[in-house]
């Protein structure tokens, strides 16, 4: 069951109705992009729901919104990470939930960096079974980059944004050598990760794109941003 099914359903968990009401503030306050908007009509109409419904059940009284909402970082963080565990209960993320998890984690006051820290600390074995993380991750790497849908420029910001997260994310150990091997380690790993994704390698191409070389570009931009 998606999120926006839940939200349609009495709400009796509290994730559940701090999601809706976070959405339906954004709503409400006209903070959601036309792509955020499209996603949530596209939800509608794949599950059958009445959109004017939806829209008229998210309205309410967000006085104790405030109050709902955990009340520092790591509540935050571990908030989202439920949501993210429900996005992938059927391995897979697709790119409506992954809208409506950013307009949450928005409203929250993350921005798109601590989004992708969050989704690369919680789609792995410590939260899912097998490689369930990897591909509720891979999906969210597809949504994140779209050869097809944005440009070069656009693409290369969002792989280096999420190589910046990758080394935001790295516990270092105040030696300079082995902080440099453990971060080049990791960015290493998450290279691995975009390389796994056979739909983004295939899509790169047919856009006649090198990937491999702007993943390694972009990789070196940010290893010199922390070592150097």
């Amino acid at each position: 069951m998606s999120i926006i099914n839940r939200f349609l359903t009495v709400v009796t968990e509290p994730q559940f109705k701090l999601a809706r009401d976070l959405t339906a503030m954004a709503i409400a306050d006209g903070q959601i992009t036309p792509e955020e908007k499209e996603a949530i009509s596209i939800i509608c109409h794949q599950e059958g729901v009445d959109e004017a419904k939806l829209m008229e059940s998210l309205q309410g009284n967000y006085d104790k919104l405030q109050e709902e909402m955990p009340k520092n970082r790591k509540g935050r963080e571990n908030y989202l990470k439920t949501l993210i565990k429900i996005i992938g209960a059927d391995e897979y993320s697709a790119p409506q939930e992954i809208f409506l998890f950013q307009i949450i984690a928005s409203k929250m006051g993350l921005n798109q960096m601590e989004v992708m820290g969050i989704f690369i600390s919680t789609a792995n074995r410590n939260y899912f079974k097998g490689n369930v993380g990897a591909k509720v991750f891979q999906t969210f790497l597809k949504n994140c980059i779209d050869p097809k849908g944005k440009n070069e420029a656009d693409n290369r910001r969002n792989i280096y944004v999420i190589y910046d997260t990758v080394a935001n994310n790295t516990e270092m150990l105040q030696d300079f050598e082995a902080d440099r091997e453990l971060l080049r380690q990791n960015l290493e790993r998450a290279t691995e990760t975009f390389m796994e994704n056979k739909i983004l390698v295939k899509e790169f191409n047919s856009m006649h794109l090198d990937f491999a070389r702007i993943l390694r570009e972009e990789a070196m931009k940010v290893f010199k941003k922390y070592t150097v």
